[in-house]
């Protein structure tokens, strides 16, 4: 089916460019490319979903319906509601300003997974060359519209994988992180995840090896659309401590109350736009 999404509200190339997800390839050019074209592709549900931005029009082609489309970019959010109920604050404002039509996206959740157990202290670039082999190693080649797409492996597929299998991927000591969650994934339903509150689901998800508070806040915010999440990596920390003093702490729990009690139930939306405003110079942030 083809689907056509409102591109006044959605901005595609900085949505999947930000740095939140691993899970959407770019047909020319790597992700994190600024020179490579408009157009991508992700899997959702296990159908390929390819997205292109063309002539002031945003294209889907896929076998889903529009609005599951819509789910998966983030433009299921009503973005202006979301701000209006955050309180009145320039910084903020001036994050939205620069960089309106940022959604947050809900990748599925085991590649979400994957790719944010590969995340500590390396760079994101780095995640998402480390994603690519995984899946041009272990995944599958699907046919689509003629075209080849490289689709991520799924859990039973990296549970027969060997620590030291993974390690020979470039993965490094994270390759333990993968291997024993594989196993904990068995007895693990994420669905569950879904009933729970944001509290009691950050600290399910941290039963699963090598995750800890920021690990799970982005496979919370990034696949399970609990916006409560407010992940707090090296520049979103550098961000708050810079621009909202007020707000920053050490302690990443403290912190993290801090955040939601200030913009609410969003609050990962604030923080992701404020993230995305200091990596880009648009927010100052002081050099520790």
């Amino acid at each position: 089916m083809r689907h056509e999404l409102n591109p006044e509200t959605f901005d595609l190339e900085q949505t999947l460019t930000c740095g939140q997800t691993f899970c959407w390839h770019r047909f020319e050019g790597q992700l994190y490319d600024e020179d490579g074209e408009k157009r991508f592709y992700s899997f959702v549900k296990d159908q390929p979903v390819i997205v292109e931005e063309k002539d002031g029009k945003v294209i889907v082609e896929t076998p889903l319906e529009k609005q599951e489309v819509e789910e998966a970019l983030g433009l299921h959010k009503d973005v202006d509601k979301i701000f209006d109920n955050f309180p009145e604050d320039e910084r903020i404002e001036k994050a939205r300003e620069e960089f309106e039509g940022l959604r947050i996206i809900q990748d599925e959740f085991f590649p979400c997974l994957i790719s944010y157990l590969m995340s500590p202290q390396m760079r994101i670039p780095r995640i998402k060359k480390m994603f690519n082999k995984i899946a041009e190693q272990h995944g599958e080649k699907i046919e689509y519209k003629g075209e080849t797409l490289l689709k991520f492996p799924d859990h039973e597929t990296l549970l027969e994988l060997s620590e030291d299998e993974l390690r020979d991927i470039g993965v490094g000591y994270r390759a333990k992180y993968i291997a024993e969650s594989m196993k904990i994934l068995e007895e693990f339903e994420h669905t569950d995840l879904d009933d729970m509150s944001y509290e009691e689901a950050r600290e399910e998800m941290k039963k699963l090896y090598g995750v800890g508070d920021k690990v799970a806040d982005c496979v919370l915010l990034f696949s399970k659309d609990f916006t409560e999440a407010a992940p707090l990596d090296t520049w979103a920390k550098k961000a708050l401590k810079s621009q909202f003093p007020e707000l920053h702490s050490e302690d990443y729990d403290e912190a993290s109350v801090n955040i939601r009690e200030y913009f609410g139930s969003d609050a990962g939306y604030a923080l992701e736009y404020v993230f995305h405003a200091a990596r880009n110079g648009v927010l100052e942030v002081e050099d520790e």
